[in-house]
């Protein structure tokens, strides 16, 4: 906030500063009266206010953000309008954003990654799920962490929806270093175009390098569609192999290349974690933005040590089936044996003493 830069004035709210600025809206910590609490408010910008459509957004994305209840996603309270200031309150996350974390570490550990993004994951799965909401500017800015750990998502002021009116086919949004090349080109978008976001910003936090760092956001955005980067190993040597692919899968250019789903993507993660490849094809040359390094020996071990940790896996269930069934059936022959023999030393018994009887 500059100095000559007023407070905003809202009924039943005190202001106290500004938090950020964006292209569509301020947020500040204010203090709301009734309940007694310290909020943050998003305000839409003036200059965005005189737009019907964009009001109307606003208001959507507002009423909808605020269905959603779940541990990783800051809390939406309520939308209003006071003074020609559209405007709705949010919980206030007591933490920091990734991005400034990023900053003061310069790249930050791939075990601490994937939980962060395995969080982010989780709550846009929770969302899409509940509502149809997609997030469309996931990047370390939007991501924060609580004073507690917890990993919270925030920021859904650009965000369009999967179901109703709300989605503008052919509307731009987002932020380019971490925009899908669907994005980038307008076109319609899906939880898959998130995926490719949250791919950038895991590349982001690893190797402390945003997508085609330094270039004008119009050469950016060209850039994700039909320009790659290196392998994130060779800026984090930490990275594992499986981690690269992971990655590599999420930023494929062509989203039907990616994962489905944001279960898929969690599976996947989980997976990363105990050492195993992602399940799924690796990209070929040209398919994904992260363009991976020839596959050495050590990779080649690691892929079949996760394929041959997966196969016996499926035998030994299979061998635990048949030998149950086995069991069962020999347990039945046996019971049908004994049945039978009863039944035909019945019929020989009461045969002979008929006919003794007779003769």
């Amino acid at each position: 906030m500059t100095a000559t830069e007023e407070l905003p004035q809202l009924e039943g709210f005190t202001f106290i500063r500004l938090l950020g600025r964006g292209g569509m809206a301020s947020v500040w910590e204010a203090r709301q009266h009734d309940p007694d609490r310290v909020v943050a408010i998003k305000i839409l910008n003036d200059d965005i206010s005189n737009s019907p459509e964009d009001v109307e957004s606003f208001y959507e994305e507002a009423k909808r953000a605020a269905e959603l209840d779940h541990e990783n996603i800051v809390t939406v309270f309520e939308v209003g309008c006071q003074n020609g200031h559209y405007y709705y309150v949010m919980e206030l996350a007591a933490g920091y954003d990734t991005g400034r974390w990023l900053r003061r570490k310069g790249q930050l550990k791939p075990d601490d990654v994937l939980t962060i993004a395995e969080s982010v994951a989780v709550a846009l799965d929770y969302a899409v799920k509940a509502i149809g909401i997609i997030h469309c500017d996931i990047k370390p800015g939007n991501i924060m962490v609580d004073s507690d750990g917890t990993v919270r998502l925030t920021d859904l002021g650009i965000a369009r929806f999967v179901r109703g009116p709300s989605q503008e086919d052919g509307y731009v949004c987002g932020t380019p270093a971490f925009m899908s090349p669907e994005q980038a080109l307008g076109e319609e978008l899906d939880v898959r175009a998130d995926i490719y976001s949250l791919g950038a910003t895991i590349y982001n936090l690893v190797t402390g390098r945003r997508l085609f760092e330094g270039r004008p956001d119009d050469a950016v955005m060209d850039a994700q569609c039909h320009e790659q980067v290196g392998d994130l190993r060779d800026l984090n040597p930490s990275v594992t192999y499986p981690f690269a692919v992971l990655v590599s899968q999420m930023l494929a250019k062509n989203r039907a290349l990616r994962p489905m789903s944001w279960s898929i993507v969690i599976r996947d993660m989980q997976r990363v974690r105990q050492g195993l490849m992602p399940l799924g094809r690796v990209p070929e040359e040209g398919e994904s933005t992260m363009r991976l390094n020839p596959v050495t020996e050590a990779d080649a071990v690691v892929a079949s040590f996760s394929e041959n940790t997966l196969e016996p896996t499926r035998k030994m269930r299979r061998r635990e089936r048949l030998a149950r069934m086995s069991g069962k059936s020999r347990r039945g022959l046996i019971r049908y044996i004994a049945i039978t023999a009863i039944v035909a030393l019945s019929a020989y018994f009461a045969a002979y003493f008929i006919t003794c009887a007779l003769l």
